[in-house]
């Protein structure tokens, strides 16, 4: 039996209570020194990268039991077999075909390049586990960290950057910062040190100067492409990780922004760490900076070895460069099937067929632990960083935070908040020049009219913004809740209650301009309660479509469910079709109907109480009464307490699935499986 590598949380737990203890007692007994010392904790807590429990430590656990500390201060990853398989009823492809072996050591930086399409981005999504879980893809491989092999569904402590990095537009740099900074030490290390946390962070990545600056997106603007990519930077060093891995961080810049970038990461290799960065047509400035290469093509290994040695690597293959050409474009033409200039296709697929076959006869050395020989391949190790990680920050902590990220996002989007103020100061004026209320027969079809569209109009608004805005925020928050910073509740509550301000405020507007201008009933308390009716019919709207946005995927499935959903409720809303002729089936339709719950109510509000001019032109039967003119649509038998009710049941109905929603479509990645044939 292979030797197991593991974390003993347990002594964590204990280490961290026992100490916490002492210091509790030492700050009772002498405040000053009591305080002095929990500063320290948290300033050594942070210089050991984060937390005390989220430190680069590991044990290995040896056959009689023993154990023995295997310290993770710098990571030193080797890897080799990376097969990844397509399998789909049309095709099966390879889109790692297993010759991708090689090194990245600390105090280095490894660049994976390759033509469009090679494969490089699948490569390293590979190495750092994130290949995201499909039953069409098949995904083996060996991994080793400082020589011990890694089990597969190990997730090795490492800083991942995405090609694009997406961040809360209206918090600025600092705002991003303390936040994450704040959820990550949690109440670990006092306020001082998480502040000079961030500031030194902001020192490192050079963003001293843009730091209360907000982010910004493609619409709103922020901080330049090149601060964004750093800041993504910034996030991810917070528990300093001794492995950085980035997806194309130069991709989008120019020149400039592209030099400040890689000199980060060169900053970062030099303090120790490692780094592997994908990396697409490099300058030859940026290309100088990094150590090693790796080259891959259609999914196979084309070479791996020290930058400075490729270019007389390829002339030996017989491809000489002109002396004005580039190292990495000419290598990049090299291991391309584009033919060269005098080359035929066959040629080049020759071409292509001689690197993979001289890359996979290259010696490298992966320094790979003599006891992960042939029969111990189920050696493991378990680091930090588990599929079961809890978040630093207790629940509290997290729904301040957590509620105070959502309450700016949505008090500081200017513009979304003019777009809505004007739509419903909009539609109001548009009802109030077209619907004059009276008391004869034919103000009750007005009032009716009246009620449902604006039953109709507020839900459509409403749902469709929510699904318009959510999906980009749920994108975000999917990765955040994938790197365990905090659970899926606290987010969840803090963005429900983040809204309610906004939309009794949007609906109070709407309804004091509509109420005046129409000349609804002035009966006391109709108009409080008319607008009360409005702001629980918009918050059970705003709450329908955050369910639409948290069970879709991206935002264009959502608004292709959205107007069937809208039909759906239009139909039974409670006067298209009767409860009786409605199919047996659908029976379950109307007692969740938006737009039912909300005509209903603001018809009970208005016509209870109400009298009627019996003379002039009649619409049907003569209506006495409101109480007769509910009856014609068979609304007499509720009250406004049964419709509040509906609507608050619809509005928790909606939150509680949309937390299950959230919790449910968690991004999933593929585990390495261990090949089944060992290597020699």
């Amino acid at each position: 039996m292979g030797r197991q590598i593991q974390v003993p949380y347990h002594r964590l737990r204990s280490w961290l209570v026992c100490t916490m203890l002492v210091l509790v007692a030492a700050s009772i007994l002498d405040p000053v020194c009591g305080q002095r010392a929990i500063v320290n904790l948290g300033k050594r807590i942070f210089s050991r990268g984060g937390s005390s429990s989220s430190k680069d430590q590991a044990y290995v656990i040896e056959d009689n039991g023993e154990e023995r500390p295997m310290h993770l201060d710098h990571v030193d990853l080797s890897f080799e077999g990376i097969r990844l398989e397509l399998n789909t009823k049309k095709e099966q492809r390879l889109l790692l075909d297993g010759s991708p072996r090689g090194r990245a050591r600390p105090g280095r930086m490894l660049a994976i390049m390759g033509p469009s399409g090679s494969g490089k981005t699948t490569l390293i999504h590979a190495l750092v586990g994130r290949i995201k879980q499909s039953s069409k893809l098949f995904l083996q491989g060996y991994r080793y960290v400082n020589g011990q092999s890694v089990v597969g569904d190990s997730i090795i402590p490492s800083a991942f950057i995405p090609q694009e990095a997406v961040f809360f537009p209206h918090m600025t740099v600092r705002e991003t910062l303390t936040f994450r900074v704040e959820l990550k030490l949690g109440s670990q290390v006092h306020k001082s040190v998480r502040d000079q946390v961030v500031n030194d962070l902001l020192e490192q990545v050079d963003l001293t100067k843009s730091a209360d600056t907000i982010v910004g997106d493609s619409k709103i603007r922020g901080i330049s492409g090149g601060e964004r990519k750093r800041l993504s930077i910034a996030v991810e060093m917070i528990d300093s990780p001794s492995l950085v891995f980035l997806d194309e961080p130069t991709s989008g810049l120019d020149s400039t922004a592209c030099t400040s970038l890689i000199q980060t990461l060169r900053n970062l290799a030099d303090q120790g760490k490692t780094v592997v960065a994908v990396i697409h047509q490099p300058s030859q400035h940026v290309f100088s900076k990094f150590d090693d290469l790796l080259l891959v093509s259609e999914g196979k290994q084309m070479y791996f070895g020290e930058v400075k040695h490729v270019r007389s690597y390829v002339e030996k293959m017989g491809y000489p460069a002109e002396p004005e050409i580039g190292t990495a474009e000419h290598v990049l033409d090299c291991i391309s099937r584009q033919p060269l200039e005098d080359e035929t296709l066959e040629q080049a697929a020759a071409r292509m067929e001689n690197f993979a076959q001289a890359a996979a006869e290259q010696p490298i050395y992966l320094d790979i632990s003599t006891d992960n020989d042939d029969k111990k391949k189920s050696a493991s190790v378990m680091l930090a960083l588990t599929k079961n990680g809890r978040p630093k920050s207790g629940l509290l902590t997290q729904f301040r935070l957590l509620f105070g990220r959502s309450f700016r996002e949505v008090t500081r989007g200017k513009t979304a908040i003019f777009v809505k103020l004007f739509q419903q100061i909009t539609v109001a004026i548009i009802y109030g020049g077209i619907y004059s209320i009276g008391t004869n027969q034919a103000s009750i079809q007005d009032r009716f009219g009246l009620m449902s569209l604006i039953a109709i109009g507020a839900s459509n608004m409403a749902v469709a913004g929510a699904i318009r805005a959510f999906p980009k925020e749920k994108a975000i928050v999917s990765g955040e809740l994938a790197s365990s910073m905090y659970h899926t509740l606290p987010y969840f509550v803090g963005k429900a209650l983040s809204e309610l301000p906004l939309v009794g405020l949007f609906n109070t507007i709407f309804g004091v301009i509509l109420y005046k201008l129409t000349g609804l009933s002035k009966m006391p308390g109709k108009f409080e309660r008319f607008l009360g009716l409005l702001s629980t019919h918009g918050l059970a709207s705003e709450a329908t479509g955050l369910l639409i946005g948290a069970i879709s995927p991206n935002s264009d499935v959502a608004l292709a469910i959205f107007p069937a959903i809208l039909v759906l409720n239009i139909i039974f809303d409670g006067k298209n079709i009767s409860e009786e002729n409605t199919p047996y089936l659908l029976r379950w339709i109307p007692k969740f109907s938006l737009i039912r719950w909300g005509f209903e109510g603001l018809c009970l509000n208005e016509f209870e109480g109400l009298e009627f001019d019996t003379s002039g032109p009649r619409r049907g039967p003569v209506a006495k009464t409101g109480a007769d003119a509910l009856a014609r649509f068979g609304l007499g038998n509720k009250t406004l307490g049964d419709v509040v009710k509906a609507q608050g049941a619809i509005t928790l109905f909606c939150w509680f699935f949309s937390y299950l929603g959230l919790s449910l479509t968690r991004e999933r990645f593929m585990i390495m499986q261990t090949p089944k044939k060992q290597r020699s």
